[in-house]
């Protein structure tokens, strides 16, 4: 395994996972134990997103070089296939195409991971036009209905293994095997997704 000791933070976007604003669930605990383990420390930027204007300006700030530190994305919402849900209401959906243009090449070394249930399940000519247009280095997701315990734990490990990799296809590729070594039970049931660049 390749040592790297510069941190590659989490830039993380959450919405309400229910619509009673009482329940707690949040990826901020696990984040938080990332950032406390100290195996390497990981760091990250929280931000709880309610409606599509807030997403979009929170978006807006990760492209910025002063958060080039955080150069993986976390998309917390409830998905659909090619799309997320942000905030509640018909007219707060955000397709990967309008995603890719909010983005447009502004993703260079940049990871975005799809924290929601079966956005990636779609065609992966689609993942590749997304993956062109923004510039990305890579994109995570999964294709099924997500179990948010199962989704928490198996990303643990996904954020680990990227402290330990350079943000390269080579080095992507190297995280996309050690994930399946450490956690393919997981990453089976949640039918984990990963494109990397050509």
């Amino acid at each position: 395994m390749t040592h790297v000791h510069n941190t590659k933070g989490v830039f993380c976007l959450e919405g309400n996972w229910e619509k009673d604003l009482k329940s707690r669930t949040s990826m901020a605990p696990v984040l938080e134990l990332l950032e406390k383990s100290g195996y390497p420390s990981v760091p990250y930027i929280y931000r709880d997103v309610g409606t599509l204007t807030e997403f979009d300006y929170y978006l807006s700030r990760w492209t910025l070089k002063k958060y080039e530190a955080y150069p993986i994305l976390y998309l917390g919402f409830h998905g659909t296939p090619g799309a997320l849900r942000v905030g509640y209401g018909p007219d707060h959906g955000i397709d990967l195409k309008e995603l890719g243009e909010r983005l447009e090449r502004k993703c260079k070394k940049r990871i975005i991971h799809f924290g929601s249930c079966g956005t990636l399940n779609i065609h992966g000519t689609r993942i590749r036009n997304f993956i062109k247009r923004t510039r990305a280095l890579a994109v995570f997701g999964y294709r099924s209905d997500v179990d948010w315990m199962i989704s928490a734990a198996f990303e643990i490990v996904l954020f680990y293994e990227l402290q330990y990799n350079t943000l390269t296809r080579h080095g992507m590729a190297a995280v996309k095997r050690r994930v399946q070594a450490q956690a393919s039970d997981l990453a089976r049931k949640l039918e984990f997704r990963m494109m990397i660049a050509r």
